[in-house]
């Protein structure tokens, strides 16, 4: 699942690429994945627009034109191209912009989980759970005050609450692993177990974890927006291999995209399903 550091340096090469540029054409070969307002088509109101932004919000990318806005939420698997047009489209291809530049944008999603929204103007209300995001983890107004309020009246396991889209956006599976790494806390413990230190701790791993990812994400992703770049992350995938500062096994509970990784030594607390390696 594309997240903040994946779709940070999505949004920030299109910028510098498309912004500006016109819609010469659109094509939707899935056109069942698109919602949008009846009066609403996007034959009739892309063709012709210019895009004036590009912005990420959570884990939406919002392409912002005249009167219209096409919100993209990826999911697990979506992905987006940007090459010329000679060069074969992916077979799961979801839609198409022809563009001004002389290249093409494209949306692909495997498996088909993906959700596009075609909206009036900037109004998002229509778009389930958007106006409820809760504040983004790199915003300045993220202070560790803010922090404890989302927090505030819930019970639940850390994992779950800092990828819960109405506590924190834009943090999934793969990142929430990283930043209770480097926080040094079992990803199990619930919240209302941890002191005020600890939930500290979580708070400052956020941007130490999410900035140092967009480095990397961002320097090796360049022009190649499709890529999935997770190989450089020290527990997360990592299930069976050395940890990184104390060398035991890293552990994983669950499995594919659900599972959680950490190191039983540097991230103590009781396992939920000890047969679970």
């Amino acid at each position: 699942m594309p997240e903040i550091p994946d779709l940070d340096a999505i949004v920030s090469y299109l910028r510098t690429q498309i912004v500006e540029a016109t819609i010469t054409s659109f094509s939707l070969p899935r056109a069942w994945m698109l919602r949008s307002a009846p009066s609403i088509t996007p034959e009739s109101v892309l063709p012709g627009k210019q895009i004036e932004a590009i912005d990420r919000r959570g884990k939406h990318v919002l392409f912002s034109l005249r009167e219209v806005s096409l919100v993209v939420h990826p999911m697990l698997v979506g992905r987006f191209y940007y090459v010329a047009p000679e060069e074969k489209p992916p077979r799961e291809m979801v839609f198409e912009f022809v563009l001004s530049t002389g290249k093409v944008l494209r949306y692909a999603d495997e498996k088909q989980m993906g959700r596009l929204y075609l909206v009036p103007g900037r109004d998002y209300s229509s778009i389930p759970g958007f106006l409820e995001q809760g504040p983004d983890p790199l915003a300045a107004d993220f202070t560790f005050e803010r922090f404890l309020e989302q927090l505030k009246g819930r019970r639940g396991e850390m994992k779950g609450l800092l990828t819960n889209a109405k506590v924190i956006s834009g943090i999934g599976n793969a990142y929430v692993d990283e930043i209770l790494f480097e926080a040094g806390i079992y990803p199990f413990r619930k919240k209302t177990d941890l002191s005020e230190e600890e939930l500290k701790k979580v708070y400052d791993a956020i941007p130490t974890v999410l900035n140092r990812a967009k480095k990397v994400v961002a320097d090796r992703m360049g022009s190649r927006i499709d890529l999935k770049i997770r190989d450089f992350l020290l527990v997360h995938g990592k299930g069976g291999k050395p940890c990184p500062r104390c060398e035991q096994k890293i552990a994983t509970v669950g499995t594919w995209q659900r599972a959680t990784n950490f190191c039983r030594r540097c991230q103590p607390g009781l396992m939920t399903d000890p047969s679970k390696k």
